[in-house]
């Protein structure tokens, strides 16, 4: 069983694997750039909404503890920022 490469001999293949793409012409640099630009924008845009999301379900959540002796006091904080908020 042969051993995984080390980071640094990883990096250095996949550098000329790169390389070897821009020579043949497979695909130009600037395409290249622009599909990784558009690729980050997705996830951050797609992080946000997620995040969003999951915001929004941990505040209805503690909505429902507003009855709780000890966590009712908090959720009411929250409650109240959330509202002054909007």
């Amino acid at each position: 069983m042969s051993k995984p490469p080390k980071a640094k001999d990883r990096d250095a293949q996949l550098g000329r694997m790169l390389v070897n793409i821009y020579e043949t012409g497979y695909m130009d640099r600037n395409t290249m750039y622009k599909m990784s630009f558009l690729k980050g924008m997705a996830a951050g845009f797609g992080g946000v909404i997620g995040a969003t999301i999951v915001v929004a379900l941990l505040l209805w959540i503690l909505t429902l503890f507003s009855q709780v002796p000890l966590i009712g006091h908090f959720t009411e904080k929250v409650t109240q920022t959330v509202e002054q908020a909007k």
